[in-house]
Formats: C-alpha cells, sequence, structure tokens
C-alpha cells in the first residue's frame, strides 16, 4: 500500500510540474509575440563601434 501512495504521489507532482510548463512556456511563447511585433515596427540603424564594426542601435 505505501508503494502505491507514493506513487500517486510522484504522478501527481508530475502532472503538476507538466501544466507548470506548459503555462511557462505558452507565457514566453507570447512574451515573443510582442517583442517581434515590437521589433518588426522600428527601422534597423546602425551605428559604427571603436572598433570599426557597425552594430544595430539602441532606441530605447
Amino acid at each position: 500500500m505505501p508503494q502505491l501512495i507514493a506513487l500517486a504521489l510522484v504522478g501527481g507532482l508530475g502532472w503538476y510540474a507538466w501544466r507548470a510548463f506548459k503555462r511557462e512556456m505558452t507565457r514566453v511563447g507570447d512574451e515573443l509575440k510582442r517583442d517581434e511585433v515590437k521589433t518588426q515596427n522600428q527601422p534597423t540603424v546602425l551605428e559604427r563601434g571603436e572598433d570599426g564594426v557597425y552594430r544595430p542601435k539602441k532606441l530605447d
């Protein structure tokens, strides 16, 4: 009987972890979509660094 209880606890923890993982991946995906739309609407502005390499300028 203790083995059955332990198995149920492990199964419950696995189920909870899977739901938390899916929720977090949805949140990250939504954040990436918002950032992608935000960057698509901004022009790319390059500035020359001290080493002569052109890099995107931060427009914050």
